[in-house]
């Protein structure tokens, strides 16, 4: 649940205002910069050529210094450091978060972007100015809504929404191909960008706009700049992507909340529910892209019934070492590589050559006839271990454009 704190009054102002008019009028100004922002021709210009971005987001930077009135929620600055603090912290485990993923999985990519001296300095150009312009204008605006308007925890949540708007690509939409990619897309363009902005917009009122700058600097620093960048799965840059923002922005709004209240909690619960609820977000998240030892995968095709029926989940126990090829007999039901596919069938035959090399025939219960391919022990992921019934339905939707052949557990395009 999105949480603000309603401030107390203080009794000294850190501006005075004379007539809310102004503020709404810049307000509304900066609104329409968001806006044209936003615009799909002009974002690809704003995000590629550095001139057009340095000039369009150093012109608003230029005016909100000089012509425009300062305002921002009253606080205290002890709270502010600590949430600038928050702001690193969270920045830094939620880059080790997906990047122990990508170890793990062994998906480290090279970076798609220039990290020569050059390069990096181009991508400075484009990020740094429309970071502070964009985040000023989020500290601004939260603090002429708790100024001058009467409903000001929906007027900061409707602010935020559309804060999250102008950031989504929405050129990206007529690309869109099948349930799959809608879904990706949902998850990682859509959801994802609105849990972020919650996450700013709790380190802006209570942190001030360098709180915001620390956190998103910081991510994107690392994507524009590090030479390796982990590529994981969609489900689990989705489920990373709109869990952690959400627990981390709460627990800082609760946190914040007791110290302006000048009170301490007599016991760490508060503090050991969120951190548990959100290490749990994280170890299903690493559960759910086989991170552990044993992972699930949803079934896609009827090929192994009425053992396993499409949308059942699987449970796979990997093959880390070779004593595990060896176990293994006829019968098992093993999971194995194919291309750009992995299919689950059962051994059906144990075949050994002269220096004693394994591989296995497999067949679906559900086909007539045996595999084309022998399975080799290089192929071999796992053996399920468990069947989960109906589990993976909505899986099993989002892929239900994709043709795929029979026994396929998961499918990459």
């Amino acid at each position: 649940m999105i949480r603000f704190l309603k401030c107390p009054n203080h009794r000294r102002s850190v501006v005075h205002i004379s007539d809310g008019r102004n503020y709404r009028k810049f307000f509304i100004f900066f609104l329409v910069v968001l806006a044209v922002s936003a615009i799909p021709v002009w974002r690809a210009k704003l995000n590629n050529v550095f001139y057009i971005s340095l000039f369009y987001w150093g012109t608003i930077l230029c005016i909100m210094s000089t012509l425009v009135p300062g305002i921002h929620i009253p606080g205290r600055e002890t709270i502010r450091s600590s949430v600038r603090g928050y702001a690193i912290m969270g920045a830094s485990v939620y880059i080790t978060i997906n990047f122990i993923i990508g170890v793990i999985l062994k998906q480290l990519k090279a970076t798609p972007y220039d990290i020569s001296p050059k390069g990096i300095l181009l991508n400075l150009i484009i990020i740094i100015p429309a970071l502070v312009a964009r985040e000023k204008i989020r500290a601004y605006g939260i603090g002429t809504i708790w100024r001058t308007v009467k409903y000001r925890r929906f007027a900061i949540v409707a602010f935020t929404l559309l804060m999250a708007l102008t950031e989504i690509n929405l050129a990206k939409i007529h690309k869109l191909d099948g349930a799959e990619g809608i879904v990706t897309y949902l998850l990682c363009d859509v959801l994802a960008v609105f849990a972020r902005n919650y996450l700013m917009s709790v380190l802006v009122f209570y942190g001030g706009s360098r709180a915001s700058m620390f956190y998103f600097g910081i991510l994107q620093l690392f994507e524009k700049c590090f030479p390796f960048l982990p590529e994981i799965p969609w489900i689990a840059t989705g489920a990373v992507g709109i869990m952690f923002p959400i627990f981390f922005g709460s627990y800082i709004a609760e946190r914040c909340a007791m110290e302006r209240a000048e009170k301490r909690p007599e016991d760490p619960k508060g503090d050991f529910g969120y951190v548990t609820i959100l290490t749990l977000a994280i170890l299903f998240s690493w559960f759910s892209v086989g991170v552990f030892h044993v992972y699930p995968s949803t079934v896609l095709t009827g090929s192994m019934e009425p053992v396993i029926y499409p949308g059942d989940v699987v449970l796979i126990q990997k093959m880390l070492k070779e004593e595990d090829i060896e176990a293994l007999k006829e019968g098992d039901i093993i999971n194995f590589q194919r291309g750009k596919i992995t299919i689950t069938h059962r051994i059906e035959e144990i075949l050994k050559d002269e220096a004693g090399n394994l591989s296995f025939v497999t067949k679906g219960d559900n086909n007539k006839s045996r595999d084309e391919q022998i399975v080799l022990p290089n192929d071999v992921k796992g053996i399920i271990v468990q069947v989960v019934p109906k589990v993976g339905i909505p899986i099993l939707w989002v892929k239900s454009g994709n043709t795929v052949p029979e026994g396929v557990i998961d499918y990459e395009e």
